[in-house]
């Protein structure tokens, strides 16, 4: 029986969770998205091994905001996805224990290898 590996996708963007949805589901991964952190927040059970892939800049809660909300709370892994990354905000967010932290548009290949780092640390 194949291992079911799980993607959360939370972007305000419908473009980019389509898209990149898409994409994951063709690589092979189960893919859940969500439009805003609450929503992810509001979401009953989470799937292991999964991992977390997250906007940084959005409305409300952003996802450094989220990151630190779900800090010591098991939650899956987390890769930050940007069209904005600066240096500080990187270093905060790896400090932060994010698994990588990556500039929009991804790079494929780099995002999966990621997500498998994340999906290893889930196990």
């Amino acid at each position: 029986m194949t291992e079911v590996r799980t993607v959360y996708l939370v972007d305000d963007d419908a473009s980019v969770r389509r898209g990149l949805g898409r994409l994951l589901k063709s690589a092979g991964y189960d893919v859940v998205t969500c439009d805003t952190p609450e929503a992810y927040l509001a979401l009953t059970s989470h799937r292991k091994p999964s991992c977390l892939l997250l906007d940084v800049r959005m409305p409300g809660m952003t996802g450094l905001e989220l990151q630190r909300a779900l800090h010591d709370s098991g939650h899956p892994p987390i890769i930050l996805l940007s069209g904005h990354v600066d240096a500080a905000t990187a270093d905060r967010a790896m400090t932060e224990g994010a698994v990588a932290v990556l500039s929009k548009p991804v790079d494929f290949d780099t995002l999966v290898g990621a997500i498998e780092l994340g999906l290893a640390r889930s196990r």
